[in-house]
């Protein structure tokens, strides 16, 4: 049974479900090239790590930490945001690497600053372990 003026409700209907979709679409492509720009500050972070464990130079470690960055990472980041913060915590090297997504604001969505933290057991324990207890 169909009632009289229902001739546009198809058309209504298909608006709605269309605007959720791509709300749905823009949120999912944010996250992911949040994600994205994520694993490469991460990936910056452990090498910085590394570096600093291996070498305990600050500046060798921050370089390395930047220039891991400046290969495909400025897709997805901002090549001026970048913080590289390299320290010492006991026996353990530390990185903690800072940077703003590209895309910070997509409709609806808000990105947050990416921040990533990693960290490496210092050499120098595997070279001389006499020096420490345990």
């Amino acid at each position: 049974m169909r009632f009289k003026g229902e001739g546009g409700s198809t058309l209504i209907e298909f608006a709605f479900a269309f605007i959720v979709f791509f709300a749905f679409l823009f949120g999912l492509l944010g996250v992911t090239l949040w994600g994205i720009g994520g694993f490469f500050v991460q990936e910056a972070a452990y090498e910085a790590a590394r570096e600093y464990a291996v070498t305990l130079d600050e500046g060798a470690a921050r370089e390395l930490g930047g220039s891991v960055l400046k290969r495909w990472a400025y897709l997805f980041i901002v090549p001026g945001s970048v913080s590289v913060e390299v320290r010492r915590e006991g026996d353990k090297a530390v990185a903690e690497v800072r940077a703003k997504p590209r895309v910070r604001r997509l409709y609806l969505y808000q990105m947050p600053e990416l921040t990533r933290r990693a960290s490496c057991t210092l050499e120098y324990r595997f070279r001389n372990p006499g020096e420490f207890s345990g």
